[in-house]
């Protein structure tokens, strides 16, 4: 119901503020809707004797409403049909979609079957006040304040796995932001993603300048059950980019006789004349833990609960990229994800070719290799097609 009202409402406001606007041409001049469609068949394969295979329909509607000059109001919804075996293997899929953790509840399962579940979210809804200096946005948005790649301690709001390969876009957090820039490369941002007490809220505030040609970010928060300070900078060694992130999280409750936790990424990364790309980067995790863990799946703790504060379970994992293109239609890369300790090898090979301007068909494999029982060996694949329209 809160759903649906929240849907009604943000309609009636964009078509009440069309019925104020006389000249026929508003719609487009003011209005943009973008977004795409996906199909993408997955095969499982837990060894060479067992596999699963499923589907997903994904598509993505934006809507963006230039109301006035300076007020912009951003609406934008993912909807998503899963269908075939690894569904019907797993009824509780319609529930764990379902969970929407902001202040509003803006996700909904109208199809929820053994084999058949849809789910639609909002996960975009906000609106944006822009002037010649500052910039306020109120609703549910992305925050993003990461510098790195492939991990970001500073994204204290949206933290996000890059594993997840089908979801560019990334979450976004019922939140109030406000941006003032004092320069050309500097600004201070404030940002507030509230919760039912100070130990469910993220309140944070963040410095960002220009020095020595790097730039730098300066963070001080409340984040959660912890308070939390941090710092990044971006800039060049000769010709490789050379980036860190770090954030410290402090318990509140017994502040002098806890200790902290680190996250702390780092990452070189290097462009050729001719396109080819490398990234090499590493994280910290000092509440992380460095032996193997007793998991029938450990495929699964690539992609389980990431926070900034723990964005892997390894105390140290490593990150390698190479990609580049072959042609202007035709583009690969690998990414290699490592596990010190934990002792777990995932390889993500990609390959991208666009059919025409708008269409996009892409073959993804995830492999994982880990240590079970004093023995290394394939922990399960994955193999993803996936074409996709845009307009």
């Amino acid at each position: 119901m809160r759903t649906t009202y929240f849907i009604a409402s943000i309609l009636f406001m964009h078509f009440g503020l069309l019925g104020q606007e006389k000249e026929h041409s508003w719609w487009k001049d003011r209005v943009q809707i973008s977004g795409f469609v996906k199909y993408m068949n997955t095969a499982s394969i837990a060894n060479l004797d067992s596999m699963i295979t499923d589907n997903l329909i994904h598509n993505r509607l934006r809507l963006k409403v230039n109301i006035t000059n300076k007020l912009t109001s951003v609406v934008e919804m993912r909807n998503r049909i899963f269908y075939g075996e690894a569904t019907s293997l797993n009824p509780h899929l319609g529930g764990l979609l379902n969970d929407d953790y902001g202040l509003i509840d803006l996700s909904f399962v109208p199809v929820d079957k053994q084999a058949f579940v849809m789910h639609s979210i909002l996960d975009r809804a906000y609106l944006k006040y822009s002037a010649q200096k500052w910039e306020l946005r109120v609703g549910r948005q992305r925050i993003n304040w990461g510098v790195n790649l492939a991990w970001n301690p500073n994204d204290l709001f949206n933290a996000y796995s890059l594993i997840d390969f089908d979801y560019q876009e990334r979450p976004g957090a019922d939140a109030v932001r406000f941006q003032y820039f004092t320069g050309g490369l500097s600004s201070v941002e404030f940002a507030a993603q509230p919760g039912s007490s100070l130990d469910s809220s993220v309140i944070a505030a963040m410095w960002k300048f220009n020095k020595w040609k790097y730039d730098f970010q300066l963070i001080a928060a409340n984040y959660l059950k912890d308070i939390t300070i941090g710092a990044a900078w971006a800039g060049n060694i000769k010709s490789a980019g050379f980036k860190t992130e770090l954030s410290y999280f402090h318990p509140k409750s017994n502040f002098a006789d806890t200790s902290g936790a680190l996250s702390l990424s780092t990452s070189l990364d290097y462009s050729f004349k001719n396109g080819l790309y490398l990234n090499g980067s590493l994280l910290l995790n000092t509440s992380g833990v460095s032996e193997p863990l007793n998991a029938s799946s450990l495929f699964q703790t690539f992609i389980g609960d990431i926070t900034a504060k723990s964005l892997m379970p390894s105390k140290l994992t490593y990150f390698g990229q190479i990609s580049g293109a072959f042609n202007p239609k035709l583009s690969a890369s690998m990414s290699l994800f490592y596990m010190q300790g934990i002792n777990m090898l995932l390889c993500m090979p990609s390959i991208v070719y666009g059919i025409e301007e708008n269409w996009e068909l892409m073959l993804t494999a995830q492999a994982a290799f880990g240590s079970l029982s004093n023995t290394f060996k394939s922990m399960g694949s994955g193999v993803y097609l996936r074409l996709m329209y845009s307009f």
